[in-house]
């Protein structure tokens, strides 16, 4: 695979240069540069199967959150049951979906957001950016089915059902029964999916230039929780701009004024 190790500033650099290329790329980030490119499905399925999943659990999952939405979804249709998987997913039940998006600086503030300031995963987060358009002319996928038993990878764009957030994180999605979906991208052929290095130590940096780009956590999560959260780094953080400047406010209020001559 395809990859690089970039400082924020070479990153741009690239983003600009591979977006002349093609406008069909899906972008992830992920914290920790050793994670592979599962579904959370796959990471914690163990003994479960896919039909187990649709049989069994999905139908449960349904039948809680129709007393929560006041409607019962069609998980016959492909495109409700789409919409069904990218709710949960993102409420943080585990699906055969990946979230991607379609921005390269919303991956990368995906990225950067999950590291632990305290105790860093590893010294790099990475971003993987997936050309899709050009991997299903090459390698076109069966339609839409979990119970399919050849290995696919296939390209969705739910509806945002109850999902407002998939619009401000400009979301795609791919689904799939393959387990390890980097190797099996690349065993098929190199050159669909790059992966970049970014440096943890520059998280600081990439935050305050991503917000001021309008990403963050009240734009990516427009609900109070997302306020609370954006607004708690934003005033609590020690390396916030905000918190120093009402540290500096605080500093001058405390201080005797002089008295004139």
């Amino acid at each position: 695979m395809n990859e690089k190790v970039f400082t924020w500033n070479d990153y741009k650099t690239f983003v600009a240069a591979i977006i002349q290329q093609s406008n069909s790329i899906f972008c992830r980030g992920q914290a920790d540069s050793a994670w592979k490119l599962r579904t959370s499905f796959h990471r914690v399925a163990d003994t479960i199967t896919l039909p187990q999943y649709l049989d069994k659990i999905l139908p449960e999952v349904q039948y809680n959150i129709c007393a929560v939405y006041d409607d019962l979804t069609d998980l016959k249709s492909e495109n409700e049951f789409a919409s069904f998987l990218a709710l949960v997913q993102h409420y943080g039940f585990p699906t055969p979906m990946l979230d991607w998006t379609f921005s390269p600086y919303i991956a990368a503030y995906f990225a950067y957001r999950e590291v632990n300031d305290t105790v860093p995963q590893s010294e790099n987060v990475k971003v993987y950016l997936f050309l899709y358009d050009a991997w299903l002319e090459e390698f076109p996928q069966p339609p839409f089915n979990l119970r399919e038993t050849i290995e696919f990878i296939g390209v969705l764009r739910p509806f945002a059902k109850y999902n407002p957030r998939i619009i401000p994180q400009q979301s795609g999605f791919t689904v799939t029964n393959v387990d390890d979906m980097e190797a099996y991208i690349n065993n098929k052929k190199e050159g669909f999916l790059h992966s970049v290095l970014l440096p943890v130590k520059e998280k600081p940096m990439v935050m305050k230039e991503l917000n001021l780009m309008g990403i963050n956590e009240i734009t990516m999560f427009p609900s109070i929780g997302g306020i609370c959260r954006e607004l708690k780094t934003r005033f609590f953080s020690p390396n916030s701009l905000d918190s120093r400047r009402m540290k500096l406010d605080m500093i001058r209020k405390r201080t005797p004024k002089e008295k004139p001559i």
